[in-house]
């Protein structure tokens, strides 16, 4: 009976010593990564102005000393270098696991559809990091919006129109309507002054079966023009505001 007793003893001091040992060999990962966004966040910009945004970043583990960690603004950003403000690093105060830091975003040659920043968390050799975050850069101008508005005649999928600066530099281009659509509207945020729009209708006709359409441009809630159904293949009008 004692030598049963002994093994017995034997046997559990040896499962505690390995088992306490497979703990003690356990680490909490060290991985890091910026807050995740579906499609990313969507900052706007008023005309001429600029705007900031507060990104957030999670760490794995938590640590009572303070970490630092490299931002990167990556290769496949659209946004002019010349308009934003990214810091180099971000850190992880100690005894959390979430930073956060500021980056400021200008309207530089944004243009009419906008522009996006991707910005990423640099590796180390004992560091993995999460996905690339993106800011999707546009300008907003509330109450100044240029509008165009579509009545389509029941063959929407025939309409596309362009806008043009009095440069003639092609700002939008759009279509691929479907003909189930009644209506469209569009808008847009322009600096003021001289623009062309020019509608097209592939078959021929405009926009006049089975039912007669038109096309609206209004700027700030004041219309600036109509154009009639009935322009066959294409109609150009200049406003100006």
């Amino acid at each position: 009976m004692k030598k049963y007793l002994l093994l017995l003893t034997v046997i559990l001091s040896t499962v505690l010593f390995v088992g306490c040992q497979y703990e003690d060999d356990i680490s909490e990962p060290n991985y890091v990564s910026l807050a995740f966004k579906p499609g990313g966040a969507n900052v706007g910009v008023e005309i001429d102005g600029s705007s900031t945004y507060d990104v957030k970043v999670y760490s794995a583990n938590i640590t009572n000393a303070d970490r630092q960690f490299t931002v990167n603004v990556d290769a496949s950003s659209t946004l002019s270098s010349e308009g934003y403000t990214v810091p180099a690093t971000v850190t992880i105060p100690g005894g959390t696991n979430e930073g956060v830091f500021n980056v400021q975003v200008s309207d530089v040659n944004l243009g009419v559809t906008g522009k996006t920043l991707q910005l990423s968390l640099q590796s180390e050799p004992d560091l993995s990091v999460g996905k690339p975050f993106k800011i999707n850069v546009a300008r907003t101008c509330v109450g100044k919006e240029f509008v165009v508005d579509f009545v389509f005649d029941g063959y929407a999928s025939e309409t596309s129109w362009s806008l043009t600066d009095d440069t003639g530099a092609v700002l939008v281009e759009e279509g691929g309507y479907s003909d189930d659509t009644p209506t469209a509207s569009k808008s847009l945020c322009l600096s003021p002054g001289t623009y062309t729009f020019t509608v097209k209708d592939a078959y021929g006709d405009g926009l006049t079966y089975p039912n007669l359409g038109s096309v609206t441009l209004s700027y700030a809630g004041n219309e600036l023009a109509v154009i009639p159904g009935d322009f066959g293949a294409e109609a150009s009008v200049e406003v100006s505001f």
